[in-house]
């Protein structure tokens, strides 16, 4: 049905560069996220339900990620980080295998996955790394790459590739809904293209395109309903990815800070790239029309709006949601450009340019990789909590904080964290009620009872609070507060928070 191309020497080499690069981040520590996923993937495996047993506003996409890879490779940072290792050396084959035929010169096309899963394992740290925006990127190309082949076939092979591109569609939406948009406006581009430049009658291509891709994405949306149905739980998870998140946007505001914040980041880290994507932009689209530039041109569009639409996080990993389109369109810009490139007289003048083209990115690498070395690698426990340490500064307190968890003479169970995940993962303690709080100020006011209600009666030995969830509790529903210091009494104090052991 496609006709893919074979790798060359040239790919190899990039392929052994993206995972050199990738195996120097494997050591990385988790921040509170990474650590709340893998608590969640864990009680998953010990066999609780996902929403009914640990809820989590997020779609389960990540869970299921990190269970599969926890299962495979163990519920810690190493073996989370050579899952995913794998996860993006999967993709960049994908990326040189589908994308040969776009470039003129095939050893820039072979870079591709240099300038995308290498940029991407470059510019992230540990709050970036295995987060959804990050992992979405792979299906979500082949869902664009799919629809742009549908657009030179037709009949039995067209229908095959839309189905496949509504079925990896459906894997977008199973690690977040709100991408929804960026999915529509593939589609509507190919539905476009066959109306308006192709010619076709409205009806039988609307029926031609929309059927395969409807029937493609009901089947990964089809096995998540059928799963919670049979555990009891979709009134929940309808909840969860339907009433809850439209509340809580509802109830926000535009957090500007941040919105700056996550510009100036991703400016930072890819305005080379940005440039040379201007390039492609205006050469490949503006002047060639070509099809696959604009559907990666949508794809950054509606992308940044997608990031610009969630006005109460606005993280910085949100805005790795473009690095695979940012990352192509450049290659693309490169490839433009490569003929000026090599007819630069003075071999120093390409280094200097390849140097300005890299600068960016080259500072990233040469911090991580010197960490690295100055701790032997990260090879053994000790040297690999140095390196964690050097990047996470507060790993060595949150050790501190939860060194007591594992004395003799601690008491026993699920314990209760308001604040960083973290705690749960260190400490190798499980979460004693279905609610996390990691994200207090994001509850719901339905949500404070119900936590009042399973601390009430799960009675964890110890709870911890932070200072600044302290005062929100106190704000938003202080008879959290009253229950804790009616069964509990403080054990420990510090700048942090505070520990509570049950009287």
């Amino acid at each position: 049905m496609i006709n893919l191309p074979k790798l060359n020497k040239v790919d190899f080499l990039v392929l052994i560069c993206v995972f050199i690069i990738g195996l120097i981040n494997l050591p990385f520590p988790f921040a509170g996220d990474q650590a709340l996923f893998t608590t969640g993937a864990l009680e998953m495996q010990q066999g609780k339900v996902l929403y009914r047993d640990f809820w989590d506003l997020k779609q389960p996409g990540i869970y299921y990620f990190y269970f599969l890879a926890g299962n495979l490779f163990g519920f810690n940072e190493i073996g989370i980080h050579i899952f995913e290792l794998i996860y993006m050396m999967l993709f960049s084959i994908t990326l040189q295998l589908t994308l040969k035929n776009y470039f003129r010169h095939q050893i820039v096309a072979s870079l591709v996955p240099l300038l995308t899963v290498g940029v991407y394992y470059i510019v992230s740290y540990h709050k970036q790394f295995t987060q959804v925006e990050g992992l979405v990127g792979f299906p979500l190309f082949l869902c664009l790459w799919l629809t742009y082949e549908s657009f030179n076939h037709e009949g039995k092979q067209r229908f095959i590739q839309l189905l496949l591109s509504g079925f990896m569609g459906g894997i977008v939406l199973i690690f977040k809904l709100i991408f929804l948009p960026i999915l529509l406006c593939f589609w509507l581009t190919a539905l476009l293209h066959s109306i308006l430049i192709k010619h076709q009658k409205t009806k039988k291509i609307f029926l031609e395109i929309c059927l395969p891709i409807f029937i493609g994405i009901i089947f990964p949306i089809l096995f998540i309903v059928i799963y919670f149905a049979s555990v009891d739980s979709l009134s929940i998870v309808y909840k969860t990815f339907f009433v809850y998140p439209s509340q809580v946007v509802a109830n926000g505001k535009l957090n500007k800070f941040r919105l700056i914040f996550g510009n100036l980041w991703f400016l930072k880290n890819f305005i080379t790239l940005v440039v040379m994507a201007i390039v492609a932009v205006n050469v490949s689209l503006r002047k060639n029309k070509n099809l696959l530039t604009l559907l990666l041109v949508v794809w950054f569009v509606f992308g940044l709006g997608v990031i610009f639409i969630q006005i109460r996080s606005l993280w910085l990993y949100h805005y790795l949601l473009l690095f695979v389109p940012t990352g192509i369109l450049a290659t693309k810009g490169l490839d433009i450009l490569w003929e000026r490139f090599k007819e630069l007289s003075s071999p120093i003048i390409k280094i200097l340019v390849s140097l300005v083209f890299l600068s960016p990115l080259l500072w990233n690498f040469q911090i991580k990789s010197i960490a690295l070395v100055n701790n032997n690698f990260a090879l053994t426990e000790d040297t690999r909590f140095k390196f964690q340490s050097r990047f996470r500064g507060d790993y060595v307190s949150l050790r501190s904080e939860i060194a007591f968890l594992s004395q003799p003479g601690s008491l026993p169970g699920a314990i209760f964290v308001a604040g960083d995940p973290s705690i749960y993962y260190l400490s190798g303690r499980t979460q004693a009620t279905s609610l996390n709080a990691w994200s207090l100020e994001l509850f719901l006011p339905e949500q404070w009872p119900q936590l009042l209600g399973e601390l009430d009666s799960s009675k964890p030995p110890y709870i911890f609070v932070t200072n600044k969830y302290h005062a929100l509790i106190q704000e938003k529903f202080p008879k959290i507060l009253e229950l804790i210091e009616k069964r509990y009494h403080i054990l420990s104090k510090t700048s942090y928070g505070s520990w509570y052991i049950l009287s």
